[in-house]
């Protein structure tokens, strides 16, 4: 009789901590500082494949505030991203695109829109090799297509050396570019 008790605990256990699992997992991070007062909530699904970013930041001498949204969700080839931003004077930028998984990498490709409602095209491709050789390159493009920045790398291993070329390019009359960050997922 003993004996049946002790397996059956386990085995609820095991059944508890499973459904905990599939449950959406939150955390909410705050700071105070004299000047600033910022709150970012994180929320995953594993089960859905959803993880969201929710981030208010207040300026608390002048009471100006930013916030920011953040949405990933999990696809079969990769996963789908899609931020939106908006600033002190209420100006509002976004990003949205995909992410594939390649056999040896991953691509990106999606659109930016900025704060004074210009659009850009991204793109982004990373790729690995079992010998440790990688390359990365990224495109900014205008809404007519025209490349406004770009920037290619290759890194290669040989005989112990490890060779990293890297170029950049941008359009002329483009003093800052958008940046291109590589979306996580």
């Amino acid at each position: 009789m003993h004996k049946i008790h002790l397996i059956l605990a386990p085995l609820a256990v095991l059944a508890f901590a499973s459904s905990l699992a599939a449950q959406e997992l939150s955390r909410t991070k705050t700071f105070e500082g004299p000047n600033v007062s910022a709150t970012q909530t994180t929320t995953v699904n594993r089960e859905t494949g959803t993880a969201t970013r929710d981030r208010d930041v207040t300026n608390l001498n002048t009471g100006s505030a930013a916030s920011s949204s953040a949405l990933r969700q999990r696809t079969d080839t990769g996963s789908t991203v899609s931020v939106t931003q908006t600033g002190p004077q209420g100006r509002t930028r976004s990003l949205e695109g995909e992410r594939v998984r390649t056999e040896n990498g991953s691509t990106f490709s999606g659109t930016a829109t900025g704060r004074g409602g210009q659009t850009y095209g991204l793109s982004d491709s990373r790729s690995r090799d079992g010998q440790g050789n990688s390359q990365a390159s990224q495109r900014v493009t205008d809404s007519d297509g025209n490349t406004l920045a770009a920037r290619d790398r290759a890194t290669t291993r040989s005989n112990g050396q490890v060779n990293t070329t890297v170029s950049r390019s941008r359009a002329e009359g483009v003093s800052r570019p958008p940046r291109v960050r590589r979306p996580r997922g």
